[in-house]
């Protein structure tokens, strides 16, 4: 039987439920959840047999934890006079989304080197060389806000972004987000507290160059922020 355990620090609760939540739809995977006074580790384990699937996926939703949700703590930090208006959770989702190909490359290298899965210890230590282009690209947009005014936030987040790769079509409905180019659904990750701040950084992480609203109402600084991130297209019931 294949065995690990994922251990996370108790204040780390969005990126907690997030990996419980996702194990529970793992086939062949079972996990029991215990607590310390300050962490919470989730014993996994497998059949032999299955083991590369098994750990395959669980190695994607730590990827997620930390290419997404770790990452945006990270710059929520970092930028910390920054209120989580639309706009602005525009130009932190361009942040948090910048160079995941990359990245994923470097956390995927790393989990498979790991023993166990301590997840902020390995943000802390052995992803280092992530945090530290992080920093760096933090810095980057604060020097931009600086020198650009609060007016210029689209701008600056479609700057770090860039042109290449938006090549996705996305429909936007009342319950469901999809990219329309590779034929898929799009998880919308609670990242926020606000429903429409978790979509921009949904339709975001989808490079999009056309947006789609399907019989959908949204908000007057929605709509002003999903025109900043690509064509939109409204169409008519």
């Amino acid at each position: 039987m294949w065995s690990n355990v994922i251990s996370i620090d108790k204040g780390f609760r969005r990126e907690t439920e997030f990996i419980l939540g996702k194990l529970q739809n793992i086939r062949h995977l079972s996990y029991a959840v215990e607590e310390s006074r300050d962490r919470v580790f989730i014993y996994i384990a497998s059949v032999c047999e299955m083991q590369d699937e098994v750990e395959a996926q669980v190695r994607d939703i730590l990827q997620t934890v930390f290419l997404v949700f770790m990452k945006l703590r990270f710059f929520l930090r970092y930028l910390h006079n920054m209120d989580l208006n639309h706009a602005n959770c525009a130009l932190i989702s361009s942040l948090v989304h910048f160079d995941s190909e990359y990245e994923k490359g470097i956390v995927n290298r790393v989990l498979s080197e790991t023993v166990d899965y301590a997840v902020d210890g390995l943000v802390n230590f052995r992803l280092r060389p992530l945090t530290e282009n992080w920093e760096e690209l933090a810095a980057l947009a604060m020097r931009l806000i600086s020198s650009g005014g609060r007016g210029d936030i689209y701008d600056i987040a479609s700057f770090i972004t860039g042109t290449d790769g938006a090549k996705n079509r996305i429909a936007v409905t009342h319950d469901a987000l999809f990219n329309l180019t590779v034929r898929r659904p799009v998880e919308v990750i609670d990242l926020f507290d606000k429903p429409e701040l978790n979509l921009i950084s949904a339709i975001i992480r989808e490079r999009p160059c056309e947006i789609l609203l399907r019989g959908v109402s949204l908000s007057a600084p929605m709509n002003n922020t999903l025109r900043h991130i690509a064509r939109v297209v409204v169409e008519q019931a």
